[in-house]
C-alpha cells in the first residue's frame, strides 16, 4: 500500500482496488453504485477486493452520511417457524432506535448481498444493523463498499472494519461443559445438527470454546445429528453406571425438552438437559423447573448494537470494535 510524505500508509483507493481484481476503475465504480449491469464473476472479484484491501469509498461515504435521513437498515434472518427470538431483537432494536430518533427498515437475509446493494442504492438508509452474521459472510464486502457505519449482531471469522456486538459463545461453550462436570456427567452430548452448522458464527465459536474447555475438563463431547426427538434415547445410551450424560443444543431445543418430557427422562438420574433460555422456551416454562438455563442476554444486544451504531453515527473519528456480552445462569 502506498505511503504519503511522512512515511504513513495511505488508505486504499478505488484505483488500488481495480488493480488487485483486475479491473477498469470505471468497473469498480460501477459495482459499488450499481448503475450499470456488471457479472456475478467480475462483482465478485471486486468485493473481494474491497474486502482484502478494508477499501472505504469516501467521498461516498460523506455524501451518504450527509443525507441524514433517519433511518437505520436492519437485515434480519428469514424466519424459521419459531420466531420468538427473532421478535427480542426486533422489538429491542426497533425501540431503542426509536429512543435515539431512528426508524427501522426491515430487510430479510434471504436477500444476501443484493439486499444490501439494492438498500444502499435506494439512499433510505444512513446506517446497517447485520443480524446472523456467518464466519465468511457475502454481505460484509457491498456493506464496505457502501461507506455505510454499520454493526454486526455476529462475528465474522476476519474483524469487518464494522462494530460487532453479540454474545460471548466461546465463553458459552466453556460455560456448558464446566456445568456437566459439576452436574456430575461423563459425556456432554450436543445436539441440534451442530456440526452441519459449523459454517454459522455463533455455533462454530461455541463448539471452540467447548473445545478448548474439554483439554481441561474430563468431559467427552458427542455430536448428535440424528432425529431430535431421539436424543433421549442416544443420550441414556452414553450414561454409564453411576455417571450421567449432559445434553445441550443451540436448535431444537423444544423438541428434544418436550420428548425427554413424554419419556420422563427429565426425571431420571441418567440424563440432564442444559438449555439456552429466553423466549423462545417460555410457552414451556411448566416442563422446566429442573432444567438449568443460561440467560442469552438478547434484549442486552440488541440494545447495544443500537447504542453502538449511534456511536459510529454522532461521534467524529469514531473506529469500530468488538464487544462480547457475558452469558450468565439463570438460577432458581
Amino acid at each position: 500500500m502506498a505511503e504519503d510524505r511522512a512515511g504513513r500508509q495511505k488508505p486504499p483507493t478505488s484505483q488500488d482496488v481495480a488493480r488487485l481484481a483486475g479491473v477498469s476503475q470505471s468497473t469498480v465504480s460501477y459495482v459499488l453504485t450499481g448503475s450499470r449491469p456488471i457479472s456475478e464473476a467480475t462483482r465478485r472479484r471486486v468485493e473481494a477486493a474491497i474486502l482484502e484491501l478494508g477499501y472505504h469509498p469516501n467521498s461516498g461515504a460523506r455524501t451518504l452520511r450527509s443525507r441524514r435521513s433517519g433511518v437505520i437498515g436492519l437485515m434480519v434472518p428469514e424466519a424459521d417457524g419459531d420466531d420468538g427470538v427473532l421478535m427480542v431483537f426486533v422489538r429491542t432494536i426497533a425501540r431503542e432506535a426509536r429512543r435515539h430518533g431512528y426508524d427501522i427498515l426491515l430487510v430479510t437475509a434471504q436477500e444476501g448481498a443484493d439486499g444490501i446493494r439494492r438498500v444502499v442504492r435506494t439512499g433510505v438508509c444512513e446506517a446497517l444493523i447485520l443480524m446472523e452474521v456467518d464466519r465468511h459472510d457475502e454481505r460484509i464486502a457491498p456493506v464496505l463498499a457502501s461507506g455505510l457505519p454499520f454493526v454486526t449482531i455476529g462475528k465474522p471469522e476476519e474483524f469487518p472494519h464494522g462494530s460487532v456486538i453479540d454474545l460471548d459463545f466461546e465463553m458459552l461453550g466453556r460455560m456448558v461443559l464446566e456445568r456437566a462436570h459439576e452436574e456430575g456427567c461423563a459425556h456432554l452430548l450436543l445436539f441440534g445438527a451442530l456440526d452441519h452448522l459449523r459454517s454459522r458464527n455463533d455455533v462454530s465459536r461455541f463448539l471452540a470454546g467447548v473445545e478448548d474447555a474439554a483439554e481441561e475438563i474430563p468431559v467427552a463431547v458427542v455430536l448428535d445429528d440424528g432425529p431430535l426427538a431421539e436424543v433421549p434415547a442416544r443420550a441414556r445410551r452414553l450414561a454409564a453406571p453411576h455417571a450421567r450424560t449432559a445434553l445441550f443444543g443451540l436448535g431444537g431445543v423444544r423438541q428434544v425438552l418436550f420428548a425427554m418430557a413424554a419419556s420422563g427422562a427429565l426425571a431420571q438420574e441418567g440424563t440432564v438437559l442444559l438449555a439456552l433460555g429466553g423466549e423462545d422456551l417460555a410457552d414451556v416454562s411448566g416442563l422446566l423447573a429442573p432444567v438449568p438455563q443460561i440467560d442469552p442476554r438478547r434484549a442486552e444486544v440488541s440494545e447495544l448494537a443500537v447504542s453502538e451504531l449511534v456511536r459510529l453515527l454522532r461521534t467524529e473519528d469514531a473506529t469500530p470494535r468488538v464487544t462480547l456480552v457475558e452469558p450468565r445462569w439463570l438460577e432458581g
